[in-house]
């Protein structure tokens, strides 16, 4: 008993009912009083203690002033009442208490750090119990602290909380291990787990740091476009959705036709749009209904070729109750109805029968139409936008298109160019339907520099549409993040009939070689950069070259 009380950091002493010392453990003697103290009171020394109080741990003075924590506790030997004190040195508890507190500030501060970091932290002990999670990896995982903190990686993914475990591999590894985990709430994540020994060499804990795979993927198409020339030096490509078509369009031709269309917004004036399939007819109608006096109007779209010739006056003009055999009760609003107020676009209107071409005249010129079977006159107040990809002015000579109608539709006239004579519109078009897909299928594709080459030397039969479509393709058939030149070929959509010398006309028109092609390119962008610019200091920061560079590339096309 007395080499246990010895080896305590506390005095220890044991005194009659009348407070006389009859035993003192060697600290108490040597750090505490310091003098024999043996039948002596102790009350002598600590006139505070107080075998009466209530309380077990309370604070005593020392007659030199220090202070101490006591307990104490009465007890009987051989019907003699005797107690027992142990001392404490306050000093030595308030440092303690001290560096408690600061173990509790510097946990709370490395917390704090791990919960800044944009990636994961998970860390287990040696038998995989988890013990920490950051904020970053319950954002990325979909998980709450309840869930995972205190369980095993085992547990958690045998209970389906966990898809797969960097930890559990870590510990039977005993080595580095990285893998990629879907989390059933969360992202699609890489995870790359070590192991933490202590100073025996033996598994103390592992830790694994989370990364979503989406970072990872947009990094790798960072790097793709700063490799990518034609991007970095030609132009600046604005990814975000852009409402202004000025921020992704580059060829001068297409800013005049939006300057012309915000010019003629703001009035009723009669549009025609022409253009190949697929060169963007719609997106230009809509453009003009959006910016005009008329956007919180109907915008109205009747594809002329599309609706059955026997119904097509029926779904212009509507009708009245009883005015055929199947007519509606109360008759039938037509579209030309609908669309007061707003924008009537008519699509395809090379495709309207000739004996209606007469009826739309009189609404236009009257401004009021008649139902079928109606006596009643309906004012008309709709602007009228039709397109077609048809030549109307040699459909005028054959006879299929009223000539009256024709110059009537013929107020404001907006050609929009096929996408092979505004190439340099094709890489930012590409980048805005990339992100577009992205973002809709949950993927981070990015397009190669070498199959963007590829884009600038097609053709493009479809225009623009075809350029969408393929794009939508790649980023679903794409089996990793990478768009490279031999997925776009294998993924372009033509006649089982095609030549292989009518391919590669796609591809590189005439007998042109790829230099021949590239130089056509370049002389078009400079071309434009040049119109849009106002002096050769800005053309060249434009273009991301020399001036002296631009002044001899401007000499050698004759620009």
């Amino acid at each position: 008993m007395s080499s246990i009380k010895n080896s305590l950091d506390l005095g220890f002493i044991i005194t009659d009912d009348k407070f006389n010392v009859l035993y003192c453990n060697e600290y108490f003697n040597t750090n505490i009083i310091k003098t024999d103290i043996l039948n002596k009171k102790i009350t002598m020394f600590f006139q505070d203690i107080n075998v009466d109080m209530d309380k077990n741990l309370y604070s005593v003075k020392c007659k030199d002033n220090s202070v101490y924590y006591v307990f104490h506790n009465k007890f009987k030997i051989y019907n003699h009442e005797l107690y027992s004190f142990f001392f404490y040195d306050f000093t030595i508890g308030s440092e303690l208490q001290k560096q408690i507190e600061r173990l509790n500030s510097q946990q709370y501060i490395y917390n704090e750090m791990l919960n800044k970091l944009q990636d994961g932290i998970y860390i287990t002990d040696e038998r995989g119990t988890t013990i920490y999670a950051n904020d970053a990896f319950l954002n990325l995982s979909g998980l709450t602290r309840e869930q995972i903190i205190g369980n095993t990686v085992y547990d958690l993914r045998k209970s389906g909380i966990l898809p797969n475990s960097c930890c559990a591999k870590v510990i039977e590894t005993l080595g580095p291990v990285s893998t990629i985990n879907h989390y059933y709430k969360g992202q699609r994540c890489l995870v790359s787990g070590s192991p933490i020994f202590d100073e025996n060499g033996n598994l103390s804990k592992t830790i694994a740091v989370i990364r979503d795979v989406t970072e990872l993927d947009m990094l790798m198409k960072t790097i793709a476009k700063e490799k990518n020339l034609f991007i970095k030096s030609d132009y600046n490509v604005k990814t975000e959705a852009a409402r202004d078509p000025d921020e992704i369009i580059n060829n001068v031709k297409m800013k005049n036709i939006y300057e012309k269309a915000k010019k003629i917004s703001k009035v009723d004036s009669t549009v025609l749009i022409l253009g190949e399939t697929g060169v963007g007819k719609d997106f230009i109608a809509t453009y003009i209904h959006s910016i005009s006096n008329r956007s919180k109007g109907k915008f109205i779209k009747i594809n002329c070729g599309a609706v059955p010739e026997h119904l097509l006056e029926s779904e212009f003009f509507g009708y009245e109750e009883g005015a055929f055999t199947g007519a509606l009760k109360g008759g039938k609003k037509g579209l030309f109805e609908e669309a007061n107020g707003g924008i009537l676009y008519l699509d395809e209107i090379g495709d309207m029968p000739y004996t209606l071409q007469v009826k739309l005249l009189s609404a236009i010129n009257d401004k009021m139409f008649y139902r079928i079977g109606g006596i009643s006159p309906i004012e008309f107040n709709a602007r009228i936008i039709a397109a077609t990809n048809h030549d109307l002015k040699q459909l005028v000579e054959e006879k299929k298109f009223r000539a009256d109608l024709y110059y009537r539709l013929n107020v404001v006239t907006l050609i929009i160019p096929p996408l092979r004579n505004r190439r340099e519109d094709i890489i930012p078009l590409s980048t805005q339907f990339l992100e577009y897909y992205n973002n809709k299928y949950g993927k981070n594709c990015y397009i190669t520099s070498s199959c963007l080459q590829s884009f600038l030397i097609y053709e493009w039969p479809g225009n623009i549409r075809e350029l969408k479509n393929i794009i939508e393709r790649l980023v679903l058939m794409a089996e990793g993040a990478e768009i490279g030149t031999e997925l776009f070929r294998d993924n372009l959509i033509l006649p089982d009939s095609i030549e292989l010398t009518e391919l590669s006309e796609l591809f590189i028109t005439g007998s042109k070689t790829l230099k021949e092609k590239m130089d056509e390119y370049e002389k078009e962008i400079i071309e434009s950069t040049l119109a849009v610019s106002k002096n050769m200091k800005e053309a060249s920061m434009r273009l991301g070259i020399d001036i002296s560079t631009l002044v001899r590339k401007k000499q050698k096309y004759n620009l």
